[in-house]
């Protein structure tokens, strides 16, 4: 078959030669040694192709694979990769993909094996291909994917979970697909405006230390052997002299007070009363706090509203987005909401002395969702508005940030030349005079 002028073709495996043909202008042919040469190499190809294969190693099962008389090196790499991080994209990519296959009436257990087999992640394709063995042996997907809490959070098991108790399983699994997408690109957005002050302040600090270790020791020499006293200096040099001597020779104590301060700090947000009041706290924090709030309301109001819209009851899907809420102050919250539910209240009710934690438009919008029975829809509603808002709050800090950074680096420098300089104009008068 010829593609293109490609010829391919099998290699003729006959030992007997034809006879050589005459060719018009007296060249000799031979015919079956003329085509094997140019099928040779792409026949060669297609072979190696075909006999590709995975070169990821052995296909781990936990609970099935066993290493303990393995190679020091094989226990190691084994550490490092059920120890390696899962990403949201990760889990929104295969959810996404298994919604597909589900759709199109491929089975669950050979859908997920399929998955496994692609994703690049050397920790989820292990998780896949226990959860495929689980599922073969009998076991549901959210009863498999259950086993693994510390990878699938109770919100995408529940929803799971629901799809497979309505028959809907693809069309929650686009849902959750869609809720993983949507979380990823706001912590993608959040670096992204964080990223650029960070940046400067580690750049500002790294040439500081670098200015106060290797070219002020320097500029002392010069005004020591010049005569000039540290009484005479400017207060901008003296500070920097002190800091000066605080890195170089009180280097160890520094650190040793920051990890002493980082351990005391850590050890008290880890602590019940702690970590609540540091929650409250990054609440109240200018222009970010806002931020946070509305942040922790677009996740309580698009998970209850997945949650709802599954088919799961209000109270269960009180207490899995609850669970999922990464700030105690709004989880205390939640809870209080699902304790007077209990006893016959409604959501919007529940909400509306908290104006600080979900602001009026919120309750009243919950409100017209519960009189209609429709929350799922208007948590959706509120939601697009939410990230709408967040949006718009992230430029306008980003906004902020720039000429807030570029103010703190005219304001080092010139500090920095004063420092310096000063001294050294001082030194040039007293040497001219």
């Amino acid at each position: 078959m010829e593609f293109d002028g490609l010829k391919v073709a099998a290699p003729v495996k006959d030992q007997h030669k034809k006879p050589v043909s005459q060719a018009d202008d007296g060249s000799s042919l031979t015919s079956n040694d003329e085509f094997v040469s140019e099928t040779d190499v792409g026949s060669e190809i297609l072979q190696k192709i075909k006999k590709l294969k995975d070169e990821t190693g052995e296909e781990v099962i936990y609970g099935v694979y066993n290493n303990a008389n393995r190679s020091l090196f094989v226990r190691i790499n084994d550490f490092l990769i059920d120890h390696s991080k899962i990403t949201l994209q990760n889990k929104a990519y295969f959810f996404h993909m298994l919604a597909v296959m589900v759709d199109a009436g491929i089975p669950v257990v050979q859908a997920v094996k399929s998955l496994a087999y692609r994703t690049e992640n050397k920790h989820f394709k292990r998780v896949l291909n226990t959860i495929a063995y689980n599922c073969e042996a009998g076991a549901n997907l959210s009863d498999a994917m259950s086993r693994f809490d510390n990878i699938f959070d109770e919100l995408e098991i529940g929803i799971v979970k629901s799809g497979e108790a309505t028959g809907h399983l693809f069309g929650m699994l686009f849902k959750l697909s869609a809720q993983l997408d949507k979380k990823h690109d706001l912590y993608m957005k959040l670096w992204g405006a964080a990223v650029y002050p960070i940046a400067v302040l580690c750049v500002l600090v790294l040439v500081t230390v670098g200015m106060l270790v290797w070219i002020f020791p320097s500029l002392l020499s010069l005004l020591t052997e010049g005569g000039v006293s540290a009484q005479n200096l400017p207060f901008a040099t003296r500070a920097l002299m002190f800091l000066q001597t605080a890195v170089v020779d009180f280097w160890w104590v520094i650190l040793l007070v920051l990890f002493g301060l980082y351990g005391l700090f850590s050890m008290y947000i880890h602590s019940n009363n702690g970590a609540v009041n540091w929650d409250y706290s990054k609440l109240g924090l200018p222009i970010v706090g806002q931020l946070l709030r509305r942040i922790y309301v677009l996740r309580f109001v698009s998970m209850l509203g997945i949650l709802v819209e599954s088919g799961l009851p209000v109270m269960n899907s009180l207490k899995i987005t609850g669970n999922s809420l990464s700030n105690r102050v709004y989880k205390l919250k939640v809870q209080e909401v699902l304790d007077e539910v209990k006893k016959g209240k409604k959501i919007s009710e529940s909400l509306r002395d908290s104006e600080y934690l979900f602001p009026p438009e919120i309750v009243e919008m919950f409100a017209v969702g519960e009189a209609s029975a429709s929350i799922g829809k208007v948590s959706e509603k509120i939601s697009d508005q939410y990230e709408r808002e967040i949006d718009n709050s992230l430029k306008k800090m980003t906004s902020i940030f720039e000429p807030l950074m570029i103010l703190v680096v005219g304001v080092f420098v010139a500090l920095l030349a004063l420092a310096i300089m000063a001294p050294i104009f001082n030194l040039s008068s007293t040497i001219g005079a």
